[in-house]
C-alpha cells in the first residue's frame, strides 16, 4: 500500500514546531501534519507560555515577526490587538507574543484543515534500516505510522536541574513559586541571565522579600538593549576562518574602531550575527571548546540583551541594596529544619566558601543543553536507540545541513528531522526568533520537496 498520504509528525508544539508544522501545511495542504502537543497550549511553549502581564520580551516588536518575507507580521498584529500607541520599538509582553503564535496556527488550520493538534504525548519510535518511515508509540499505548518525523522538543528542563542540589530549588518559571514567597523572606535566585531578571522583578512586583541574592559563576547581567547607532557598522570580513585568539582579537578592534567613531559595541554583534553559524563552523575542536570555557559567559551577556526598563529596574535594585548579585560555585545546599544554607565557593581558590542562609532559593538557570539529561522518554528512547547523538560539547543534537538527525553509527536517518535550541549543535544561534524562523522555513522547504508525489514515485522506483 503507498504510503503517499502517511502524515509528518511534528513533536513539539512551541515556536519552532508550531511554525514548521504551519510551513509545511501550507507546502503540502493534502498531506496531514500532525503537531504534538502534550503539555499546555500549541504554540506559546516554554518561552512565552506567560500569565504575568509584566513580563517582556527581549527584543523589540519591529524584529519579532515570524515570517521572514514579513517582516513587520508581528508588528502589525501588535498593532491590531493592543492599539496603534503601540510603536515599532516597543518591548511588548512575553503572553501577547505566545497569543500572535496561537493566532497564526489558527489562521493556517483554517486554510489548510489536515493540521492537527494531537495532545498525545509522543514516547518513543521505532523503525527498521530497511524503512524510510517511522512509527510513533504515544502513551496511551497507541500507535501512528508516520513518512517523517520532526523533533522540535525545544527547551527541556533548567541547567541546574541535573544537579543532586536541584531538589532543593523552586522553579523561576512557575507561578506557583511565587506564591511561596512571605513577607520578610529571603530568596537565593541561582543564575544570572535573562531568566533572573523575569524572576527578581517578579519578587519585586510582590514586595515580599526582604533580601534578594542572585548567584552565577561569572556575576555578569544581560546589556540592554538600545536602538541602532547612525554610524554605518564596520565590515567584518577580516574575520579569520578558525582561529579563536585572533578573531577576538580583531572583533574587539573592530569594536573600539566603530564606537571611536560615535558609533555603538551592539551595532557590531548585529553585524556578526548573520555570519555566526559559519564561524562556529569552521573552528576546530580546540578552539570551540575554549570558546564555551572562556568566551562564552561574555558572548552571552553582551548578544542576549534585555528590556531597557527590565535593566533599569534591576540597576535601581543592585543600587539601592535590595538585590546583591555574587559570583561563584555552589558547593553544597543543606535543609536545616525548614531553612535552607547554601556553600559558594568563590573563584579566587585562595578565599573561603561563603555560606547563604535563605528561606527559597529559585532555579533561574538557562535551559539545558546536554540531551543525555533531559528527562523527556522520547528524548531518552531516541538516544537509547541511537537515533540522536549529543554532539562534543554538549549543545545539542548532531545534525546534517538539511536538518536530518545523525545515528550513532554517523549516517543521517531518512525520516528523523530536528529544529529549535537542540540545532545549537551545528549553529551556535538557535535560541531566538530571529534564527528559528529562518531554520522552520528551510526545515519545511526541504521536507515539501522531498514528499512531493513525484519525489516519492522516484524514490520508489
Amino acid at each position: 500500500m503507498s504510503n503517499s498520504l502517511s502524515p509528518v509528525a511534528v513533536i513539539g508544539a512551541g515556536f519552532s514546531g508550531t511554525f514548521t508544522a504551519i510551513h509545511l501545511a501550507l507546502r503540502l495542504p493534502d498531506r496531514p501534519v500532525i503537531l504534538f502537543e502534550e503539555a499546555g497550549e500549541a504554540g506559546p511553549g516554554l518561552a512565552y507560555r506567560r500569565d504575568d502581564p509584566h513580563a517582556l520580551m527581549n527584543i523589540p516588536a519591529r524584529r519579532m515577526s515570524a515570517f521572514q518575507d514579513e517582516p513587520d507580521h508581528f508588528y502589525h498584529y501588535a498593532r491590531r490587538t493592543l492599539g496603534e500607541t503601540v510603536g515599532p520599538d516597543d518591548f511588548l509582553p512575553r503572553r501577547v507574543y505566545g497569543d500572535y503564535i496561537k493566532y497564526c496556527l489558527e489562521e493556517a488550520q483554517q486554510r489548510c484543515p489536515n493540521l492537527r493538534i494531537d495532545r498525545r504525548g509522543v514516547i518513543d519510535i521505532q523503525t527498521n534500516s530497511a524503512s524510510s518511515v517511522a512509527v510513533l508509540t504515544l502513551k496511551d499505548n497507541s500507535a501512528l505510522m508516520c513518512s517523517r518525523v520532526v523533533l522540535a522538543s525545544g527547551n527541556q528542563g533548567s541547567a541546574f536541574s541535573g544537579s543532586i542540589w536541584a531538589q532543593h530549588t523552586l522553579s523561576a518559571r512557575s507561578a506557583e513559586t511565587y506564591e511561596k514567597i512571605k513577607p520578610g523572606q529571603t530568596v537565593l535566585v541561582i543564575g544570572s541571565g535573562l531568566t533572573m531578571i523575569d524572576a527578581v522583578l517578579e519578587l519585586e512586583r510582590q514586595g515580599n522579600a526582604t533580601e534578594i541574592h542572585a548567584i552565577s559563576r561569572n556575576g555578569l547581567l544581560p546589556r540592554p538593549h538600545r536602538n541602532a547607532s547612525l554610524v554605518q557598522p564596520p565590515e567584518l570580513d577580516e574575520l579569520p576562518d578558525s582561529n579563536l585568539r585572533r578573531s577576538v582579537r580583531l572583533f574587539r578592534q573592530a569594536i573600539a574602531r566603530h564606537e571611536k567613531d560615535g558609533g555603538d559595541w551592539r551595532d557590531v554583534f548585529a553585524a556578526v550575527r548573520p555570519a555566526t553559524p559559519s564561524l562556529w563552523q569552521e573552528m576546530s575542536p580546540r578552539d570551540r571548546n575554549r570558546f564555551l570555557r572562556f568566551i562564552s559567559p561574555f558572548w552571552e551577556v553582551h548578544r542576549h540583551q534585555c528590556a531597557p526598563k527590565a535593566h533599569e529596574r534591576i540597576q535601581n535594585l543592585i543600587d539601592t541594596g535590595k538585590l546583591d548579585v555574587k559570583r561563584g560555585t555552589i558547593v553544597s545546599v543543606e535543609n536545616k529544619n525548614g531553612r535552607l544554607r547554601l556553600g559558594l565557593a568563590p573563584r579566587n581558590r585562595a578565599a573561603i566558601t561563603r555560606w547563604l542562609d535563605a528561606d527559597h532559593i529559585i532555579d533561574a538557570t538557562g535551559p539545558a543543553r546536554d540531551i543525555s539529561t533531559v528527562h523527556h522518554p522520547l528524548v531518552a528512547n531516541l538516544l537509547r536507540r541511537g537515533f540522536i547523538v549529543p554532539d562534543e560539547n554538549r549543545l545539542g543534537t548532531q545534525v546534517q545541513a538539511d536538518y536530518r538527525a545523525l545515528q550513532r553509527n554517523g549516517y543521517p536517518l531518512e525520516w528523523l528531522y530536528v529544529t529549535g535550541p537542540m540545532l545549537r549543535a551545528r549553529y551556535f544561534e538557535a535560541t531566538a526568533v530571529p534564527e528559528l524562523r529562518l531554520h522552520t522555513a528551510a526545515l519545511a522547504a526541504r521536507l515539501a520537496k522531498g514528499l512531493e508525489p513525484a519525489a516519492e514515485l522516484a524514490t520508489a522506483v
